[in-house]
């Protein structure tokens, strides 16, 4: 497995979103506690892999639609007093993932 492939799988488990901006910059939404010094130091090290990975695409090209309605955009909902996040198809609303949830931090504390 890749390095970026491995930093891509833990930012899913812990709760960190990536995203790329149109002038290039990658920006970090986290839970308080899940940045460690070690993480961002590996994400910087990788970063231009994870632009590539990551970047909009352009204008025009096709996006894969996330629900069976055809829709390519999705809204996130928090949920369980915000410790997990729901996503749910922007066009009809229908649940698609959970992109964030608590049961995976809880069973983790557990082993």
């Amino acid at each position: 497995m890749s390095a970026v492939t491995e930093l891509v799988r833990e930012c899913h488990t812990r709760g960190i979103r990536l995203k790329v901006t149109r002038d290039g910059r990658v920006t970090i939404d986290a839970p308080r506690d899940a940045l460690s010094p070690e993480f961002l130091e590996r994400a910087k090290a990788h970063k231009a892999e994870l632009i590539d990975r990551f970047a909009t695409r352009a204008p025009g090209a096709a996006a894969k639609p996330v629900c069976r309605c055809g829709s390519t955009a999705w809204r996130d909902v928090a949920i369980h007093d915000g410790q997990s996040t729901r996503r749910d198809c922007a066009g009809c609303g229908r649940f698609v993932d959970f992109s964030r949830w608590y049961g995976a931090i809880a069973l983790q504390a557990d082993e």
